[in-house]
């Protein structure tokens, strides 16, 4: 089932080949600003522009995970899975495991090329990358694309249709960041960090030097994760397909 449901996403090639692409071309068009600007374009410096680079593969994971969870609905195929006897908790696990999947796998390409680029155009023993550089520019990378995309398989299996998955999954990532810098340039900082989007950013970053701790930040995450693919399990086991 698993696999299946993988090879369904990728199959979506205007949502999945597309994330591919624009992740990497980000890589490459950071990569050519620096070359151009400092002639220094590699080592660690590029590694921790991992994070800002991820901004058009969250919002490409945001669209993956949204068809994911209200394709099958949209397109009347759900009640055919229904009628195979596979519980509906299962068939929902699997819908979202195959999207972190395929999230992974849409960021690859761009995580590879970003730590290639640190190697290879690094021009200073000083600013060399290492292991542990990289292994934090992978998940800084990955962090934000993965949490929001789950959310949008919670907001798409929700809302059944593509549009209105696709519309209202893009605002809690665009209009949440938003939101959430409002409320801590005018209410409390300390609240807003435990916001989604603050929270995604400071696991992403591994940053310990916010109004809140890192474990918070992690439990902050899961929290807002749990209500959100949880809303969506909620539809699946009440709707009648």
């Amino acid at each position: 089932m698993l696999a299946a449901e993988i090879r369904r996403i990728v199959g979506r090639r205007g949502s999945y080949w597309s994330a591919i692409l624009v992740g990497l071309a980000t890589v490459v068009t950071v990569i050519i600003v620096r070359l151009t600007q400092s002639g220094d374009a590699g080592g660690t410096e590029l590694l921790d522009a991992a994070d800002p680079m991820s901004v058009p593969a969250t919002l490409m994971a945001v669209l993956v995970g949204a068809l994911a969870g209200s394709y099958d609905t949209s397109q009347g195929t759900m009640r055919y899975l229904v009628m195979t006897g596979v519980p509906r908790w299962r068939l929902y696990a699997t819908r979202v495991l195959g999207t972190a999947i395929a999230t992974l796998t849409c960021c690859a390409p761009a995580v590879v090329l970003t730590i290639v680029g640190a190697y290879a155009f690094r021009h200073s023993s000083f600013t060399d990358p290492t292991l542990s550089a990289d292994l934090g520019a992978a998940w800084a990378y990955v962090a934000n694309p993965l949490v929001f995309g789950l959310v949008s398989v919670g907001v798409g299996s929700l809302l059944h249709s593509n549009g209105a998955a696709i519309g209202v999954s893009l605002g809690f990532s665009l209009g949440g960041a938003i939101l959430t810098g409002l409320i801590g340039n005018y209410l409390s900082e300390t609240f807003a960090d435990y916001l989604l989007p603050a929270a995604a950013d400071i696991a992403a970053q591994l940053d310990r030097h916010q109004h809140i701790a890192l474990a918070s930040a992690f439990a902050a995450v899961a929290a807002w994760l749990i209500a959100f693919v949880g809303a969506g399990l909620w539809r699946v086991l009440r709707d009648e397909y």
